[in-house]
């Protein structure tokens, strides 16, 4: 009799497993579940999650907007500021601004770096003097000191999350948003 080698032996093994999960899900009837997959680009959906009861106060965990701090500075900008120290943080802070079509903040800097988060929308950046458009879902960084600004160039609001690491919001306005229209 021949020896199997190890390398078949292991993609036996492997395909044995995936057969008996794949059989035991099927046939166990206390299981009242689809198995399901998601690739890269999917997020899944609600039937991954399991809703606990919620016997605790959540205010501790949860900040809502009408809890933050909220600006509107500039026409077609909004937002809310969740300033670190005010929520016991050590070293974050975290801006949930929403900016109309074609608005956005003025040309500024912060002392310190900062990330955007977009989910959805297409939003037009300069970042030290480098414009780029960029279609979310996607984070875009940007160095302390760097002076930057973005326009809303989709044709609904976008929501952009401003992620700052210390207790520390504050920014030098240098001027009018370059990306504006004339």
């Amino acid at each position: 009799m021949t020896p199997i080698k190890h390398y078949n032996m292991s993609k036996i093994i492997i395909f044995l497993t995936f057969m008996c999960v794949l059989g035991c899900a099927e046939k166990h009837e206390s299981l009242n579940t689809t198995i399901k997959s998601f690739g890269f680009n999917e997020i899944p959906d609600s039937s991954f999650v399991i809703n606990p009861k919620v016997e605790f106060d959540m205010s501790d965990y949860i900040i809502q907007p009408k809890n933050l701090k909220k600006y509107y500075d500039h026409p077609g900008e909004l937002g809310y500021i969740a300033q670190g120290e005010d929520y016991d943080f050590k070293s974050l802070s975290v801006i949930m601004a929403k900016a109309l079509p074609n608005g956005g903040p003025p040309l500024h800097t912060h002392d310190i770096e900062e990330l955007h988060v977009v989910y959805d929308g297409k939003v037009e950046y300069i970042i030290n003097g480098k414009r780029f458009i960029a279609n979310g879902p996607y984070i875009v960084k940007i160095p302390a000191g760097v002076p930057h600004a973005f326009m809303n160039r989709g044709e609904i609001p976008v929501n952009v999350v401003g992620i700052l690491p210390e207790n520390n919001t504050s920014y030098h306005e240098l001027g009018p948003n370059p990306l504006l229209h004339k």
